[in-house]
């Protein structure tokens, strides 16, 4: 096996891209009428991993991230039982109004839309961060319903950044050099292999 890196940019093509899109704003929608009582399509969401930071080779998982009021984290917080799951399964319901006849399924930490043209779409629903004075921090603590459930954090517009950063040192290298790495492991290995390479094991040789 040997290839030279290549970019791989067009793999999605434009038709597919603004069908993705078209639906990451209806799914937006649907979570601003449901939770925050507004008629948008752009507010309170942003694309998250792969998609996200560019990188992405495929449609297998288009990554989003859903920001809710932080008074229904309060609101849920004083739950009892699982509430991260009990929180899933809502923002799964608001979904479903829009898309009634696709397959949603909340997961962990997410909610799984499966469309009938194989494109997935996976959703985190977040809160962001703030501290004890109430004020807006960077960062989302999101739910995850596993082992009777807990609250995790994230911030992917501080990797999104740093990466547009590490891609503007390198001559777009690096975004190139993570979209083949991804199509390596999709073409070379399976699943049974437990070979996952991420993006962020080739950090520390971009940086050199």
């Amino acid at each position: 096996m040997s290839q030279l890196v290549v970019s791989y940019k067009n793999i999605i093509d434009e038709d597919k891209r603004r069908l993705i899109s078209d639906r990451y704003h209806k799914v937006t929608k649907a979570i601003n009428t449901a939770f925050w009582n507004i008629n948008s399509d752009s507010k309170n969401s942003l694309y998250v991993g792969s998609y996200g930071r560019g990188t992405a080779i495929s449609t297998s998982d288009i990554d989003i991230l859903v920001v809710l009021p932080r008074s229904k984290y309060d609101q849920f917080n004083h739950h009892k039982g699982n509430v991260q799951s009990q929180l899933l399964q809502v923002v799964k319901n608001a979904i479903k109004k829009q898309y009634p006849r696709s397959e949603i399924r909340a997961d962990g930490q997410i909610i799984k839309i499966n469309f009938f043209d194989n494109i997935k779409f996976e959703i985190l629903t977040a809160f962001s961060k703030i501290d004890v004075f109430g004020n807006t921090l960077e960062g989302y603590d999101y739910p995850n319903s596993n082992l009777g459930g807990n609250w995790e954090s994230t911030n992917p517009k501080a990797e999104q950044e740093a990466m547009r950063d590490k891609n503007n040192k390198t001559n777009v290298l690096y975004k190139a050099t993570c979209r083949h790495i991804r199509y390596i492991r999709d073409t070379y290995y399976s699943s049974a292999a437990i070979i996952y390479l991420e993006s962020s094991l080739i950090v520390s040789f971009m940086m050199l």
